[in-house]
């Protein structure tokens, strides 16, 4: 029986046919699901929506390729100034959090 959690793998790193880091978010997701990926500074406002669609399940055992990242830029594509941030991953009853520092 296939599992029925949502699973989630974050890391900083940079991707294949990219230069730059960028924050990149993986998931699994039990069956077709809405998914929204959200990062916030630390006054609570929205920077930049990274996802925001119904995603197809995902194969037992495997994440969602690619990864969905975050290049530290906001929604014009600037890049934010350092600080703290905060990624948001919800789907359905699901939420999830990770902090982001940005030097």
């Amino acid at each position: 029986m296939p599992g029925t959690d949502i699973k989630i793998c974050a890391t900083t790193g940079i991707l294949p046919g990219e230069t730059e880091a960028s924050f990149n978010i993986q998931f699994a997701l039990p069956h077709e699901a809405h998914v929204q990926i959200a990062v916030f500074n630390s006054r609570a406002e929205l920077v930049r929506v990274l996802l925001d669609s119904d995603e197809p399940p995902t194969l037992p055992g495997y994440f969602r390729t690619p990864p969905v990242p975050w290049n530290f830029t906001d929604k014009d594509g600037r890049r934010v100034g350092a600080g703290d941030y905060r990624v948001y991953f919800e789907s359905e009853q699901f939420l999830s959090t990770s902090d982001v520092e940005v030097e």
